[in-house]
Parts: C-alpha cells; sequence; structure tokens
C-alpha cells in the first residue's frame, strides 16, 4: 500500500460537553488525519451546532445525523462512508493523546501482515469511586497474540478488514465490537499493540449507571452466545442466598449468621483475589478495601443477570441467533459495506 490515508471515524450523541475536546484532540494529532468522520445519533443538546461549526472551519471534518442509531450501525454508516485505507476509531467522550493516532496507524504502516492494532486504554477519573471504577473495566492487550482483540474506544484496521468482515453486527447494542474483532480474526488477521497510542476516559460516575453498564456488557455477552451459564448459575447462587438469608433475618435474626458466612465466602473467592491482583499491579489507593468490594460484587450480580438474559434472547427471540450464524458464515452483510 503506497502513502495510505487514514480516517477518524467516531458516533456520539448528546455530547455538547465533551466534543470540542474530542474534535481539538483529532485535530491537534502529531499525525494529521486525512479525514474525520462523526456520525451523530440525533443529538439534541448543542452537538450538532458545535459539530457544525468545526465542518465550517476544517475541510476534512464531515459529519452525518442517523437519528436512533446504534454504535454499530453508526461506524458502519461513519467508515463506509470514508475514503481512506485506514480507519482510526474512537468514541464520544474519549480524549486521544497527541500522539494517538501516529502511533496507532505505525504498526500498519510498519507490517503489512497485520490487518488491525488496539491501543491502551487510560482512566480519567476526579474521585476513588471513579478510579477503581475505570481499574476495574479496564483490561490491557493481552501479550499472547492469539488471545488478543481491538475494541472499538482505541483501534484502528485496514477498511478491506472491515469489508471482510461485513462491518459491525448493527443487532448488537453491546459486545459489537468484541464480535467484530474475532469475526476478523477468525478471518485470519492479526492483531498488532500500539502501546503509545492512549484514549482517556472517565467511568460511569456512580453505583447505579455502573450497575447498568455491567448488565449491558453481559447482556451482550449472553446475545452472542458466549455467557458460560455453569459460572452464571454459580455466581447468581451466591448473590441469591445472601440476599435471601439477609431479608429472613428480619424475622429469624439468626439467618444473619448464614448472610455473614456467605458473604465472608464470596470476599474470599471472589474479592480477595481482586484486591491482590490491584495491589501486585501497584494500583490500589485509599478505599481500596472499600469501594472494590462493592463494586466487584455489583458487577458479579448485575454482569451474570446481563448474561442469563441475554442467553436467554440469544436462544429464544429472533434474530439474534439466526444474525450470529449468518454473521459467523460470512452471509451477514451492513447495508452500508463499502464494495472494496
Amino acid at each position: 500500500m503506497q502513502n495510505p490515508t487514514v480516517s477518524i471515524i467516531s458516533t456520539v450523541l448528546n455530547e455538547r460537553s465533551s466534543i470540542k475536546n474530542l474534535l481539538d484532540a483529532f485535530l491537534n494529532q502529531t499525525r494529521r488525519p486525512d479525514e474525520i468522520v462523526i456520525v451523530d445519533g440525533g443529538s439534541t443538546d448543542g452537538t450538532l451546532e458545535l459539530l457544525q461549526e468545526y465542518a465550517d472551519q476544517n475541510a476534512n471534518i464531515k459529519f452525518f445525523v442517523e437519528k436512533g442509531v446504534n454504535i454499530a450501525r453508526g461506524r458502519n454508516l461513519a467508515i463506509a462512508r470514508a475514503s481512506s485505507d485506514i480507519i482510526a476509531v474512537t468514541d464520544g467522550g474519549c480524549h486521544p493523546e497527541p500522539v494517538w493516532l501516529e502511533g496507532l496507524v505505525k504498526p500498519l504502516l510498519e507490517n503489512p501482515e497485520f490487518g488491525a492494532v488496539s491501543g491502551v486504554r487510560n482512566v480519567e477519573h476526579i474521585n476513588t469511586f471513579e478510579y477503581f471504577a475505570g481499574v476495574l473495566s479496564t483490561s490491557g492487550n493481552a501479550t499472547d497474540e492469539a488471545q488478543r482483540v481491538f475494541h472499538g474506544r482505541n483501534s484502528a484496521f485496514r477498511k478491506s478488514v472491515w469489508a471482510a468482515t461485513g462491518g459491525y453486527p448493527e443487532w448488537l447494542y453491546t459486545a459489537e465490537d468484541t464480535l467484530f474483532a474475532q469475526r476478523a480474526k477468525a478471518l485470519g488477521c492479526r492483531v498488532g499493540v500500539a502501546d503509545d497510542a492512549v484514549v482517556s476516559w472517565r467511568p460511569r460516575p456512580n453505583f447505579k449507571k455502573l450497575a447498568k453498564q455491567y448488565y449491558l456488557y453481559g447482556r451482550g455477552t449472553g446475545r452472542i452466545g458466549r455467557a458460560d451459564l455453569k459460572a452464571v448459575f454459580y455466581h447468581l447462587r451466591n448473590h441469591a442466598l445472601w440476599i435471601f438469608t439477609f431479608l429472613v433475618g428480619f424475622i429469624f435474626p439468626w439467618a444473619w449468621l448464614a448472610t455473614l458466612g456467605m458473604l465472608a465466602f464470596m470476599y474470599t473467592s471472589l474479592i480477595a483475589p481482586v484486591i491482590k491482583k490491584l495491589q501486585d499491579a501497584g494500583k490500589d489507593a485509599p478505599g481500596l478495601y472499600w469501594y472494590v468490594p462493592l463494586i466487584v460484587m455489583i458487577r458479579s450480580l448485575y454482569n451474570n443477570l446481563g448474561q442469563l438474559y441475554g442467553y436467554w434472547e440469544y436462544a429464544k427471540v429472533e434474530p439474534f441467533k439466526k444474525n450470529l450464524a449468518l454473521y459467523l458464515s460470512g452471509q451477514w452483510k451492513s447495508a452500508d459495506k463499502a464494495s472494496d
């Protein structure tokens, strides 16, 4: 590929508070993108006016309004309308460092065997809760390439890879980037790592929103048939036992002894290993023994509930299973897949 061009694509919705920072970060990259393509899902908070302002001042910014689209559909639309050979992806609400694009595309430019690259995700936080919520939500790149995937918050790939997969699976609200990466790898796409391509993001700011996030992640996992039902039922049984004995304790106080025993077992088997891992990685902080147990318990409960419901949808609700089979066999295609 001689002098390949690079497009940044992103999907946004009601990002007035952060869209200027995102666009400024795109425009101030050490490697300037050949174009920036934004798909807006129908913002009503002033985001569109800011997008228009930037587009008027920068010829390489294009944006399209597609009301009601999900992330997968929005990305497919953006990629289909991008004219470059390489696609770099990040999300609204994220903040790429100045050398992000240069570092991200470097493996693709230097090694033609790589079809995709995964960058590094960094946590921005304003309090201890957000710090631990982010640390526990962020996994690093696998050292073994066979286990490595690339996620939409910080990745780049050749447009030909996207075309070969059929695009992001649009029937999914979450797990769409996981399935897209797995499909690309099944077609022989090799995935590199760009350790200096850093995108910062702010995690969910409270327990309620964090619970919803984990539930949706689990639901996405279930919808693509990846739920480990044995593990799901094991963890949900443990949660059911401590909740049940806790409620019974208001009638028979001795039942609270069983609650304490169940919580002690879950702390030892579920929470303590996470705390030790954080300590070993130097990622502990004041509040470790308060926030981490609560976040781990919320993650375990809501993610497993999501996986169970998502798996039920996969098994019983059309068109999840049918679409997954079509996608994995190469027969599902985005309506906007490029012809290249």
